[in-house]
């Protein structure tokens, strides 16, 4: 039941795993499930937060903001916008 539930969603965890079995009927710890997945050859994994922007942009982004802080309105009519909608 373990590897099938993994196998049609990877992004289970195995806290879900165990109340899963424990509405079975089936009482096991988070430990059992690592090990059994481990022995079925599945590895588990966590995503790694990735900051969205590094300091090198938010200073690039600052430095182009403070040159063209004085410029005529008219100026950036000529600007293309990306707007997503």
């Amino acid at each position: 039941m373990i590897r099938r539930t993994v196998s049609k969603n990877p992004r289970t965890t195995r806290g879900d795993l165990v109340n899963d079995l424990q509405r079975a009927g089936t009482k096991v710890t988070k430990a059992t499930i690592s090990n059994t997945l481990r022995r079925q050859g599945l590895k588990s994994c966590s995503a790694r937060r990735v900051l969205l922007l590094k300091p090198v942009h938010v200073q690039a982004r600052l430095k182009f903001a403070r040159e063209h802080l004085d410029d005529p309105e008219e100026d950036w009519e000529n600007v293309i916008w990306d707007q997503d909608d």
